[in-house]
């Protein structure tokens, strides 16, 4: 597994977003499409009721596609966080754990190979998770500022349109 400082996997979850040419404000369902088109595999998102003691949220790779269930009692804001702390293990392309077989004992009907991988958010203590919680920290963090200084393209005040095309090259995943 490669492992990134944090300066590293700035640049490349940068890089990585201006070649999906996502543009604020940002929508993580549409981060998401963009994503799976550029992966060549859907990703689908799934609102849970999940317990308050367990995951937040979990990848679950199958074979099919990637499929992110996050805690559907919370607020818009988090769900967004957990979905990118979730796409942070699909970037970094993190090992699931061993035991496919926990998976179908837990979800009766559930065939053989259905998951190949699996990966849930509980706690920051490994690696991977830091990992993961530092793209969504940092995807994050850079789409509330470019939501903030990315004036909109409809905008009929003139001043608000000078400064977009005085500034229209530099905005964006720099």
């Amino acid at each position: 597994m490669q492992v990134w400082t944090s300066r590293e996997l700035e640049k490349r979850i940068r890089r990585l977003l201006r070649s999906l040419d996502v543009q604020p404000p940002l929508s993580v369902p549409d981060l998401c499409t963009a994503l799976a088109r550029h992966r060549g595999r859907h990703i689908e998102l799934r609102a849970f009721p999940l317990r308050a003691d367990g995951p937040l949220g979990a990848w679950l790779e199958t074979p099919q596609a990637d499929v992110i269930v996050f805690q559907r009692e919370t607020t818009a804001h988090h769900q967004d966080h957990i979905v990118l702390h979730e796409l942070g293990h699909i970037l970094a392309d993190h090992p699931g754990p061993p035991g496919g077989a926990v998976w179908e004992a837990l979800i009766p009907g559930l065939g053989a190979g259905a998951i190949r991988r699996a990966l849930l958010r509980c706690s920051y203590g490994t690696k991977e998770e830091q990992e993961a919680e530092l793209v969504a920290t940092i995807v994050g963090e850079w789409a509330a500022i470019l939501d903030h200084v990315t004036p909109t393209a409809q905008s009929d005040d003139l001043s608000v349109r000078r400064v977009q095309s005085a500034l229209g090259d530099h905005a964006g995943w720099l």
